[in-house]
């Protein structure tokens, strides 16, 4: 069984056709738009899984929430947040809107 080694290929009908970047590109796109449309239930179902007890599906999470590198020790990462800056009236507003949807 020989092994590809080139990424740019598609098979048509047993033929392996080169692919141009144009198209390589569209298909990686419409990759992502599927991965994006899954993602929540993927998570869902990983998150699950590592809280079974599924080692890997708990590494898988560590590493693409950045918290694992390389099977290695968790390392601290730091992500940037916008800061915002409001005053304490707003803040009691906010406060007294999430009271009334239930969401404090």
């Amino acid at each position: 069984m020989s092994r590809r080694t080139s990424t740019n290929l598609a098979v048509v009908d047993n033929q392996s056709t080169a692919l141009s970047p144009e198209v390589l590109q569209e298909k990686r796109q419409a990759i992502i738009a599927r991965a994006v449309e899954v993602a929540d239930e993927v998570l869902g179902a990983l998150l699950e899984e590592a809280r079974a007890g599924n080692v890997q599906a708990a590494k898988l999470i560590m590493q693409v929430a950045g918290l694992l590198q390389g099977g290695g020790p968790v390392v601290a990462t730091q992500i940037n947040v916008p800061q915002i800056t409001i005053s304490p009236e707003e803040l009691a507003e906010l406060e007294r809107g999430l009271r009334e949807r239930g969401a404090i």
